[in-house]
């Protein structure tokens, strides 16, 4: 899915980009395109600066203003209607959630299995290519399995932050 070059918003499929000669990079919602598009006529150019969205750190022509702890902040739509707000400590879980930590167990399973495969079975058959091929498949989905669920663990428990 797209979204909003202006706002944030997700597109669906309708989706609105400028022709070449304006050198507006992107897609648009159509209030977006509007408001883009009056300025560029009000004025020869575009002359609305982007901002950054202090919870995703985007930059976007068009954030709202959201209040939280006496301060005004400017967000991006999907902050908005996410609910993400940085400054909100309490909304960090207490410990991983079951099914992240089933998933990831399932992916160090299938990285020590297919390291078993390719050891065992590969040499011992007639066409050992292909087992090899299958037990790296194997391998490398559980690496890439686990390394998804323990990067998504750490962005959960905002030990990192995601660009």
């Amino acid at each position: 899915m797209t979204s909003c070059s202006g706002c944030n918003k997700t597109l669906g499929w309708k989706k609105y980009n400028f022709q070449k000669q304006w050198r507006v990079p992107g897609y648009f919602c159509k209030n977006c395109m509007k408001q883009i598009g009056q300025d560029f006529d009000d004025h020869g150019k575009i002359t609305i600066t982007k901002k950054i969205c202090e919870s995703c750190n985007q930059e976007f022509y068009f954030l709202y203003p959201v209040w939280f702890n006496n301060k005004q902040h400017q967000r991006c739509h999907v902050c908005i209607t996410v609910g993400f707000v940085k400054d909100n400590v309490s909304s960090i879980p207490p410990r991983i959630p079951i099914m992240m930590a089933m998933f990831a167990v399932f992916g160090i399973f299938l990285m020590i299995s297919g390291l078993a495969y390719v050891l065992l079975v590969a040499p011992q058959t007639e066409s050992g290519i292909l087992h090899v091929i299958i037990g790296s498949t194997m391998t490398g989905a559980g690496f890439m399995l686990a390394r998804k669920m323990i990067k998504v663990r750490n962005h959960v428990l905002r030990k990192i932050t995601l660009p």
